[in-house]
């Protein structure tokens, strides 16, 4: 009797990003489970006799090309002895990478070479303002769109910056591959689609889609289905693939074989966010945050060097943290303001020893003070801080239509966390006032 397999299997370079690609799957019904470790293969051949999609949440977003390699590599081997024909790297949908941090070229570049996968790039993701029109990409900024490499925060970003919009120029400077475009045009007629991916792919080439709506998305994803029957395939892509995917599996899923989803979030009594963003946009939801009366607490990031280090600078923080969630107030700690794009020794503060803190905080704030729900804001420090926390896996509890976000449930470990609820949240996701909702919940 042979294995079932999961239908798509996806690694996150960040757990925000991880997250987020595991709540477009599942909000279309298909069973998903997010692992924030390789487990063993035994465990993972177990989950897939009930699972449709199987995730991995990582943290290469942040890392150097020798660790990050390291990281990936088991991710992918898991996935590929799962006998996976849809392999995803999920990238951000704002496309920044750099080479020397978080090259997700490389990644592309060490799992396909010398073998059979087919190489898509899909970063459009239309509900969250990310477009691709000939070859360039756009992304939202308030109520303007902007070429990334004009857009006010991405082109400054202090990790990696955006200065080139022309996604086949910007990957040319991460790796060696060998990439095409595939335009509008050409998406938008079925015959004219399915020749040009053949074509491509048949020779080697990695085919770059654009997507400007959904449903140019649509079609790029049935056709990369279809291919993916035949041959395997690899897709450097962002959250709208697992968005209009779902979507199209869904639909040929047998009845009854899709799970109900939860689509409303129900009020907390109370919330701690720990955010490690830079992002303007966050700046802006810890502000409105504060004018509503919530405690918000700094966090120096530049004096988490070592352990010793991290428990001074806990010790001074927990116990404000659990005086005001302890008296019912919501509290923030954070590490910027949406101002740490001028600090010339950003690329000095260690996301993971963030991440780390905020692991160990979240912990203990927990025990103290039984906080049902906590967001995690920025990709980097957020991955750390769910790797760190001692939990082993998360699934999705409830998926917000009306902020297009989600509500996760930590799955096991020693740690305490086990049902404590969380939110992922990316550092230029969100309405300027993400928090009240958060804690409000979505139901009028």
């Amino acid at each position: 009797m042979s294995m079932r397999k999961p239908l798509v299997g996806f690694y996150g370079d960040d757990f925000t990003g991880s997250s987020e690609n595991l709540a477009q799957f599942h909000r279309s019904g298909l069973r998903t489970r997010l692992y924030l470790k390789v487990p063993q293969l035994e465990t993972l051949q177990k989950a897939a006799e009930t699972l449709d999609v199987v995730g991995f949440a990582g943290t290469a977003r942040a890392l150097d090309p020798v660790a990050m390699r390291a990281e990936v590599e088991p991710a992918f081997n898991a996935l590929k002895a799962l006998g996976c024909n849809f392999l995803q790297f999920k990238i951000c949908s704002t496309f920044d990478s750099a080479p020397a941090i978080g090259n997700f070229g490389l990644a592309a570049e060490q799992f396909t070479a010398g073998q059979a996968y087919d190489l898509a790039v899909l970063a459009a993701t239309p509900d969250f303002g990310r477009y691709t029109a000939f070859g360039n990409h756009f992304a939202r900024f308030g109520n303007d769109i902007f070429r990334l490499d004009r857009h006010p925060s991405m082109s400054n970003h202090p990790r990696t910056p955006m200065k080139e919009a022309d996604l086949k120029d910007h990957l040319a400077s991460l790796c060696s591959l060998d990439f095409a475009n595939v335009h509008v045009p050409e998406i938008r007629n079925p015959d004219v689609l399915k020749a040009r991916v053949s074509e491509l792919f048949d020779a080697k080439v990695g085919v770059i889609f654009d997507g400007v709506v959904n449903e140019d998305l649509a079609s790029v994803v049935a056709e990369l289905w279809v291919r993916s029957r035949q041959n395997p395939v690899f897709a450097l892509a962002a959250q709208g693939l697992a968005q209009l995917l779902g979507k199209y599996l869904a639909a040929e899923m047998p009845e009854g074989a899709l799970q109900s989803v939860e689509t409303e979030v129900a009020p907390a009594s109370n919330l701690l966010v720990l955010s490690g963003s830079c992002a303007i946009q966050t700046g802006r939801q810890i502000d409105v945050a504060s004018q509503a009366g919530w405690a918000t607490i700094e966090l120096d990031p530049s004096k988490l060097v070592d352990k010793r280090a991290i428990e001074t600078s806990l010790e001074e923080v927990l116990p404000k943290v659990n005086e005001q969630l302890s008296s019912g107030r919501p509290t923030i700690v954070y590490t910027a303001r949406g101002d740490a794009m001028a600090r010339d020794s950003f690329e000095d503060i260690p996301a993971d020893q963030i991440g780390n803190t905020y692991a160990r905080l979240m912990v203990r704030a927990r025990e103290a003070t039984s906080v049902p729900r906590v967001v995690l804001a920025g990709g980097d420090s957020s991955s750390y801080t769910v790797r760190s926390s001692g939990a082993e896996a998360l699934t999705i509890k409830v998926f917000d239509e009306v902020q297009h976000g989600h509500l996760c449930e930590l799955i096991g470990g020693e740690s305490g966390l086990d049902g404590l609820e969380i939110l992922l949240k990316g550092g230029q996701i969100g309405k300027d006032d993400y928090f009240l909702r958060v804690l409000s919940g979505t139901k009028h």
